[in-house]
C-alpha cells in the first residue's frame, strides 16, 4: 500500500505539476501542503482621523463625530465609546464661560438662561452610533455562528476523505477544495475558535499521514511557510520607522495573528525565524511602552500644574476685596488662571472628576462673592444717586433766585456737600452731573449777566491787564531760578488783584497771560515736576478774578480725583501683570514695557496728587 501510495504521488507530479499558485494561501491557521503563499492584495484602508476631541467646542464635536459615523465602519470607532465624558466637559467649560460673561458685570447667576441645544444633538447622533454598533455585532455574531457550522462540516469532509479510494489526483483536489472553503470562510466565536483551529490542524496533518505525500511536497510547503514569516518579519522590521506607534502597535497584532495562520517551518529554522520575529516584536513593544509612560510623566506634570492653578483659585476665593479696581484687577486674574487651566493639557482619568469639581468649586466661589460685593455696591450707589438727586432738586428750586448773596452761599455749600457723596452708577454719572452742573451755571449765568452794569470798571481792569501782558512778554529772566520764580509770582499776585474784565474777553487775556507766565518757567533751570507745578498754579490763580470761581474749582478738583482714581486702579492692575508676565518664559520685552509704564505713572501720580492738595488748599 506504501508503495502504490509513493507511486501516485509520483504520478501526481509528473503528470499535474503543482505551482505556486496552485497551493493554499490559507489565513485561518491550517497546515497547507506545499510551496509559498501568495499574498492577498488589500486596498489600504482610510485610516481613522486621530482627532483630540478634547479641543473641539461642542459644535465641532458634533460635526466631527457625524463625519466619522458617516465615513467609516463602526468597528473601528473605538473612539467614540468615550466621547460623552469628553462632551460633557467641554459642554460644562462653555456653560461655565457664557455664566462668567453673565455676571461680569453684576448680573445674578439666578436669572441666567442658556440658550443651547448641543447637548440634544450630541446624544441624538450618538445614540445613531450606538444603534449602528449594536446592529454591526449582533449581525457579527451571527455570521460568526454560520462560519462555525460550516469549518465544523469542512473538518467532516476533512475527515472523510481518508475514505476516498480516488486517484490521488483527485484527492489531492478534494483537499485543496477544502482548504480553499476554510481560508474563504469567516471568523468563529471566540471561545471556539482555539479549539477549531487545533481540530482542523490534526485532521491536515492525519490527511498527510495518510496519503504519505513525500518528503520533497512537504520541504515546499515547509519553505512556503518559511518565505511566508520572513514576509511578515519583514513588514515588521518596517513598522520600527512608523512615528504612529500606536498604529505600529496594532498592526503588529495583525501580523502576530498572520503569524499564528501559517504552517510551520523546517525544525533547524524554527526557533531561529522565530528570534527574528520576537526580536522586532520587542522593539515595538518597548517603543510602545515607553510612549505611555512619557504619557503618564507628562499628564502627572499637568496634574501638578492644574492643582497649582485650584490653589491660586482657592486663594482667590477666599479674599474679601474692598475696592472695585481690585475686584476688576482679581476678575482678569482669575480669567487668565481659567486661560492657564485650559491649555494645562490632560491628567490621569482617575483624577480628571475630582481635579474639576474641585477647580469649578473654586471659581463659583470667586463669582458668587463678586456677586454679592456688586451687590452691595449698587445699594449703596443708589442710596448716593437718591442724595445727588436731592441737592439738584435744591439747586434748582434756586436756580431763578435774584438774591444774589444768599443764593451764592447756598449754591455753594450744596457744591461742597456734593464733593463729600460717594460714587454713582456709571450709567448715570454723567447724567446727574450735568443736571447738578447745568443748574448751579443757570444761577451763576444769570448773576454775571445781572452785573454788566459794572462793564466801564471792568474796561480799565482790561487795560490794566493787558498792560501786565506786555510787561511779562518784555520780562527777561536773570538766571537766578529764586528771583526768577519770585518775580513771575508776583506778576500772578498782580494779575489777581486787579479784578473782573468783561466776559467776552475774559477768556483770551487770561490764556495769552497763562501761556507767557508758562513760557518763562519752561525756561527755568527747575526740574519737570516744579514747572508743571507753577503752571498749574498760574491756572488756578486765574480762578481767584473769576464771578464763578468756586463751580470752577470743584469741577477743576472733580477731575483732579477722577484722574487720579484711574491712575491708581491702572497700577494696581499693571502691577498685578507684571508678576503674572514674570512667571512666563519669553516675557522680558513685556515685564520691560509694564516697568516703564509703571514708573511713569507713578510720576503722574505723585504731580496730580500736590496738585489737589493746591486745589484744596483754596476751598
Amino acid at each position: 500500500m506504501e508503495q502504490e501510495n509513493l507511486q501516485q504521488a509520483e504520478e501526481l507530479n509528473n503528470n499535474e505539476p503543482i505551482s505556486p499558485d496552485t497551493l493554499n494561501d490559507e489565513t485561518q491557521n491550517e497546515v497547507s501542503v506545499q510551496g509559498q503563499p501568495t499574498p492577498i492584495e488589500k486596498a489600504p484602508e482610510k485610516e481613522v482621523p486621530a482627532w483630540d476631541f478634547s479641543s473641539f467646542n461642542t459644535d465641532e464635536i458634533i460635526s466631527h463625530m457625524k463625519s466619522l459615523i458617516d465615513d467609516f465602519p463602526v468597528q473601528r470607532l473605538k473612539v467614540l465609546d468615550s466621547l460623552p465624558q469628553v462632551f460633557e466637559a467641554q459642554y460644562q467649560k462653555e456653560y461655565d464661560k457664557a455664566l462668567a460673561d453673565f455676571t461680569k458685570d453684576g448680573s445674578p447667576a439666578e436669572a441666567f438662561d442658556y440658550q443651547d441645544n448641543s447637548k440634544e444633538r450630541f446624544y441624538s447622533v450618538y445614540r445613531t452610533y450606538r444603534e449602528k454598533k449594536s446592529e454591526y455585532y449582533k449581525k457579527l455574531e451571527g455570521e460568526k455562528e454560520q462560519n462555525l457550522k460550516e469549518k465544523l462540516q469542512i473538518i467532516e469532509e476533512l475527515k472523510d476523505l481518508i475514505q476516498h479510494e480516488e486517484s490521488l489526483n483527485k484527492t489531492y483536489q478534494d483537499f485543496r477544495n477544502l482548504q480553499d472553503r476554510w481560508r474563504n470562510t469567516g471568523m468563529v466565536p471566540q471561545a471556539q475558535a482555539s479549539d477549531l483551529l487545533e481540530t482542523y490542524h490534526h485532521h491536515v496533518e492525519n490527511f498527510f499521514n495518510y496519503i504519505k505525500i513525500n518528503k520533497e511536497l512537504r520541504d515546499l510547503d515547509l519553505k512556503k511557510n518559511l518565505d511566508a514569516k520572513n514576509a511578515l518579519i519583514e513588514q515588521a522590521n518596517a513598522l520600527l520607522e512608523d512615528n504612529n506607534i500606536g498604529n505600529a502597535f496594532r498592526q503588529l497584532q495583525s501580523l502576530h495573528s498572520q503569524w499564528k495562520e501559517i504552517g510551520p517551518v523546517a525544525k533547524e529554522v524554527q526557533e531561529e525565524t522565530w528570534n527574528r520575529f520576537k526580536e522586532v516584536t520587542d522593539k515595538i513593544n518597548s517603543a510602545y511602552h515607553r510612549f505611555f509612560d512619557n504619557l503618564r510623566e507628562e499628564q502627572d506634570n499637568n496634574l501638578k500644574i492644574k492643582e497649582e492653578i485650584c490653589i491660586k483659585l482657592e486663594n482667590y476665593a477666599s479674599i474679601s476685596f474692598e475696592k472695585l479696581s481690585e475686584w476688576n484687577v482679581a476678575t482678569d486674574t482669575v480669567l487668565a488662571l481659567q486661560t492657564e487651566w485650559k491649555h494645562a493639557g490632560t491628567i490621569p482619568i482617575k483624577e480628571r472628576n475630582r481635579l474639576y469639581k474641585r477647580y469649578r468649586a473654586a471659581c463659583d466661589a470667586f463669582f458668587e462673592r463678586k456677586r454679592q460685593y456688586f451687590q452691595e455696591i449698587q445699594t449703596l450707589q443708589n442710596k448716593n444717586l437718591t442724595k445727588k438727586i436731592e441737592l439738584c432738586e435744591k439747586v434748582e428750586a434756586l436756580k431763578d433766585s435774584t438774591d444774589w448773596g444768599t443764593t451764592t452761599k447756598k449754591i455753594i455749600e450744596y457744591q461742597k456737600e456734593w464733593k463729600t457723596i460717594g460714587p454713582v452708577s456709571k450709567k448715570v454719572s454723567n447724567k446727574i452731573w450735568n443736571r447738578f452742573r447745568s443748574a448751579c451755571d443757570h444761577f451763576f449765568d444769570r448773576k454775571s449777566a445781572q452785573f454788566k452794569h459794572v462793564s466801564s470798571d471792568q474796561e480799565k481792569n482790561l487795560e490794566l491787564k493787558r498792560e501786565l501782558i506786555e510787561e511779562v512778554r518784555n520780562f527777561k529772566l536773570t538766571g537766578n531760578n529764586d528771583d526768577d520764580i519770585e518775580a513771575l509770582k508776583a506778576f500772578q499776585t498782580r494779575w489777581a488783584e486787579i479784578g473782573f474784565v468783561p466776559i467776552k474777553e475774559k477768556e483770551t487775556v487770561q490764556n495769552e497771560f497763562r501761556k507767557l507766565i508758562n513760557d518763562h518757567f519752561d525756561q527755568l533751570d527747575i526740574d519737570e515736576f516744579e514747572k508743571n507745578i507753577e503752571r498749574f498754579k498760574s491756572k488756578i490763580n486765574t480762578f481767584d478774578n473769576s464771578d464763578d470761581k468756586d463751580s470752577k474749582i470743584i469741577q477743576e478738583r472733580e477731575k483732579l480725583v477722577n484722574k487720579i482714581k484711574q491712575l491708581e486702579t491702572d497700577l494696581h492692575a499693571w502691577e498685578n501683570n507684571i508678576g503674572f508676565f514674570s512667571k512666563s518664559s519669553n516675557s522680558e520685552s513685556l515685564v520691560k514695557e509694564f516697568s516703564n509704564k509703571i514708573e511713569s505713572a507713578r510720576h503722574k501720580l505723585a504731580l496730580m496728587q500736590e496738585k489737589l492738595r493746591l486745589i484744596d488748599g483754596m476751598i
